[in-house]
């Protein structure tokens, strides 16, 4: 029936068999970040540390000069590999020191780093394998300091000041102290002449590892105690307890955090942080969350230490406003909440309740398992655990209830001697006689209780949403449970529902929401708009918590327009997701869970630092394309086709800035967050632009600014010299265009008059043709007139000359019968008329007979006869008196015509010669 994690109850049933009882120690420490040899990608030692006028980080690293801006790091190697020793800034210049060379580091105007070395200057001197390991500025000169010798850079001239043995170099009352071995601390001018300082028997013999100055103060570090000079003179320092610490952590550094703070590195233990006007101090060490104890450099920047350790790079904020708890063993896990109970701070984590006192965490007896609530309750501290619900007394684990795990327990809204649980299963009630019973009807999960009155309940199931419960008066029995409908169409499957100012306040899917107990339905909590996105976590009678959905930050707000935000980066993100609480113990002082511990904020401070912040304008320190990296001093010009890939580096030197925003102005126009510190434009088009950089507020405003320049050159075919190309052929085109006009006005003109004598000379052959058909026609009709006058005329006479056949026997005189019939025959086969016809039909049909002799060379001249007569589509009947003999004669003539040209027996002779010839 349960619905976590069967591992959560055996996990809890394993601790409060064994009755364990673990107690650990360790305690409340600034945020500390910590950068490892892997984020900055160099060696793991870091010699010497210092921050230059904007902000910018610069550690003497094994492998060379590392730099860190706020947004990345880089690695500038010497060209021989050497070590860096030692870093200093001044102005514009970073000096560093290594084995036997000492040099500068400057920025170009492309904002590159470059080294120049100083050895050129020595001239005459020779270095007696120095190693420097120490480097001031004093009266404008540039001091270095090796074991052996102390060399005073000036007017770019070098000059050895003294071979002498020394550990330490400091400005004391206007003069260089210098701390020259065991034999004490000695004033050096610029002759090589030394002074020792008065009265410092104290030290006699011992080894100065560090000086610290502040106005008239002079703090001496020895490699065992701490002392002071004072009066003119060298006393031990008065805590005798932090000496007695030094001495075992053996010094390497001091620093003065401000007038009465002191800050000490230690070989042995990190760091220790020491108020002299209290008279306390506190040591940071691996176990408080540094990466290494040893620390080899420090240097300090709006309320932050920076330490160069010998294994990674750490930043303090040592003032901070927030502290935080971390369990570096893993026994704590997960704080899903935290109570103040009788001078005790109690938590509640996945692995169980513990007590912290004097920064000693303790198990409390039989409390293993997962812990998701506590509640004090008319003076008794309750537990909701994965087991149960507990009642803690004198740290003792007391059941109330063991059937199942529970999530809440409240006080009933009319008597505040009956609590209500919110169970695994559903809701339990501890009467006034401490009697348990299972309240009926109600057998689902509750996480959350709100009454609305006496009887009007709603809980919250955690994974399916919103509950309704109306219960009797005795509270013993639901007599109604209705599921909340979505909410503007929004499932509320993960809402959380709260209690605000005697409203019912409810968190769906981002937006606030009250229920209108008129209208039994919800609406919008318009006053606080402002808040969507954002979670309630603690609320009293003038301040109230929330913390960002999407964004896992937090917000203080007292709604009289006091609203502080508090980035997740201040707490390194660790807040429990979706289980986030903030408890208080006063009016200042607030605890928030963390995921592998607890955060101590205080409001007072945080409140008070609001007006010291300080937030620094972004840098811009590259502007490259593909090809070019540009200067920085002047507006860049970049080429059009360099444009599909602008890459500009940005910095955001060490403040409170949270980030960088961006705003590009021109013909693109974008805008966006910095990530790593670089924006990636490409194919921008050509034209002006303007980048606005934003540094972002601890309250997600844009701050402090910085703006810059560039035009994206357009291509080549839109530069100037080719727009003047340009504007030359449009002139060259118009002319062109003019000239091509008139000839194509003079083509046309001619192509006009063309068409017109085209056209008079086509009516004009239209005519002849029209002429010459008619002509044609006319002729055809005469030569078929004629043809058919001549046969009709051949068949009468034909047609006589067979009646006198017939009638020749009847003849007397028979040469007269020969004669008639001879002259019959020649009126038939008269020359004449088939000239004539030959003629008139060559006329019409140039080239016939021709044609047909070339085609067929073997016809006789009856072929060709009978073959024009076929032409004209003349019958047989039609063409047997034409030739003067029978029909049957044509035929058979037909017959032999078509042997001779060889045609098929289907090919119509007729059709073949119109068609063919």
């Amino acid at each position: 029936m349960f619905f976590y994690a069967k591992c959560f109850i055996i996990k809890s049933l394993i601790f409060l068999w064994l009755g364990c009882f673990f107690a650990f120690s360790q305690q409340l420490t600034p945020p500390i970040h910590n950068y490892s040899s892997v984020d900055y990608t160099a060696a793991s030692q870091n010699w010497g540390i210092d921050i230059d006028e904007k902000g910018i980080i610069y550690t003497a690293n094994n492998q060379g000069l590392l730099s860190y801006d706020g947004q990345t790091w880089e690695l500038y190697p010497l060209d021989n590999g050497s070590i860096i020793r030692s870093v200093y800034t001044k102005g514009d210049r970073i000096y560093t020191g290594s084995y036997q060379e000492f040099g500068y580091w400057q920025r170009d105007k492309t904002g590159k780093l470059e080294y120049t070395s100083l050895m050129p200057l020595f001239g005459e001197y020779s270095l007696q394998n120095d190693e420097f390991w120490e480097i001031m500025s004093f009266k404008g000169a540039i001091y270095f300091r090796s074991f052996g010798a102390i060399y005073r850079y000036k007017n770019d001239t070098i000059k050895p000041i003294k071979n002498l043995v020394t550990n330490k170099m400091a400005v004391y009352r206007d003069k260089l102290l210098v701390s020259a071995g065991r034999s004490g601390l000695y004033f050096l001018n610029d002759n090589g002449a030394t002074k020792k300082l008065p009265n410092q028997d104290l030290i006699a013999g011992e080894q100065v590892i560090d000086l610290a100055v502040s106005g008239d103060k002079l703090l001496i570090g020895t490699r065992d105690a701490l002392y002071t000079y004072e009066n003119d003179k060298v006393v031990l320092f008065a805590d005798k307890k932090l000496n007695e610490d030094i001495s075992r952590f053996e010094l390497n550094h001091l620093m003065f955090l401000g007038e009465d703070e002191l800050v000490l590195g230690t070989v042995k233990n990190g760091i220790i942080h020491y108020n002299q006007s209290a008279g306390k101090y506190t040591i940071y060490n691996r176990n408080s969350g540094l990466q290494n104890n040893t620390v080899l450099g420090m240097a300090k920047r709006n309320g932050s230490i920076w330490l160069g350790l010998d294994n990674g790079i750490d930043q303090i904020k040592l003032n901070s406003f927030i502290k935080l708890y971390t369990d570096d063993t893993g026994e704590l896990g997960a704080v899903y909440d935290m109570l103040f109970f009788k001078d005790k701070l109690y938590l509640a984590s996945n692995t169980g309740v513990y007590t912290f006192t004097d920064n000693n965490l303790t198990l409390i007896n039989g409390a293993g398992g997962h812990a998701w609530n506590l509640e004090i309750l008319e003076g008794r501290l309750y537990a909701n655990h994965n087991t149960g619900t507990f009642l803690i007394e004198n740290d003792i684990f007391k059941a109330i209830e063991d059937r199942t795990g529970s999530f809440e327990i409240i006080n009933a809204p009319d008597n505040k001697n009956i609590q209500l649980i919110g169970n695994y299963t559903g809701i339990s009630k501890i009467d006034e006689e401490g009697n348990l019973e299972v309240i009926d009807s109600i057998n689902f999960p509750v996480r959350q209780m709100v009454f609305t009155n006496k009887s009007q309940l709603w809980a919250a199931h955690p994974y399916e949403g919103i509950y309704h419960i109306t219960l009797n008066d005795s509270l013993t029995r639901a007599l109604k449970i209705s599921k909340l409908h979505k909410v503007n169409g929004k499932d509320h499957y993960n809402a959380n529902i709260y209690q605000i100012n005697h409203q019912l306040a409810i968190l769906n899917d981002g937006r606030w929401y009250r229920y209108n107990i008129f209208k039994d339905s919800l609406e919008a909590f318009n006053e606080l708009n402002k808040y969507n996105k954002h979670k309630l976590l603690f609320q009293d009678n003038k301040d109230y918590w929330f913390t960002n959905i999407d964004e896992s930050s937090l917000l203080y707000t007292d709604f009289k327009g006091n609203d502080i935000k508090l980035s997740s980066d201040k707490i390194n993100s660790r807040m429990v997701k979706n289980y986030e609480k903030i408890t208080s113990t006063n009016d200042s002082t607030f605890y928030l869970t963390l995921n592998d511990g607890f955060a101590q904020l205080n409001l007072n401070k945080m409140i008070r630092r609001q007006g010291e912040i300080n937030v620094i304008p972004p840098l811009i320190t590259a502007f490259t394309d593909r090809d070019t990296r540009y200067e920085l001093d002047k507006s860049p010009e970049v080429p059009y086709a360099a444009a599909r890939d602008i890459n500009i580096h940005t910095a955001l030197p060490v403040s409170d800035a949270t980030g960088i925003r961006y705003e590009l102005i021109g013909t693109d126009t974008v805008s966006g967050v910095v990530t790593h510190g670089n924006l990636n434009f490409q194919n921008l088009e050509h034209g002006a632009y303007e980048l606005k950089l934003f540094a972002i507020s601890p309250q997600n405003e844009n701050w402090a600014s910085t703006n810059f320049n560039f035009v994206v050159a357009p291509p080549w075919y839109l530069s100037n010299l080719m727009k003047f190309i340009y504007v030359l052929l449009f002139l060259v085109l118009i002319m062109v265009f003019y000239w091509f006009n008139r000839l194509k006005l003079r083509k046309q003109q001619y192509l006009l008059e063309q068409k017109f004598e085209q056209e008079h000379e086509d009516r004009l052959n239209q005519l002849e043709k029209e002429r010459l058909l008619n002509e044609i026609t006319l002729k055809r009709k005469e030569l078929a007139n004629t043809t058919m006058v001549a046969a009709k005329k051949n068949e009468v006479l034909m047609e006589i000359q067979n009646e006198l056949h017939k009638d020749k026997d009847k003849f007397s005189n028979q040469f007269r019968f020969k004669h008639i019939m001879t002259k019959i025959n020649k009126a038939i086969k008269n020359k004449d008329e088939w000239q004539v016809f030959e003629t008139n039909f060559n006329e019409l049909h140039e080239d016939f007979f021709k044609d047909v002799l070339e085609a067929y060379p073997q016809l006789s001249s009856k072929d060709l006869k009978l073959c024009s007569y076929l032409k004209m589509n003349l019958t047989s009947k039609e063409i047997a008196p034409l030739m003067g003999i029978s029909v049957r004669g044509v035929e058979v003539h037909r017959y032999r015509l078509r042997k001779k040209m060889n045609l098929h027996k289907n090919e119509n002779l007729t059709n073949f010669l119109i068609k063919n010839f």
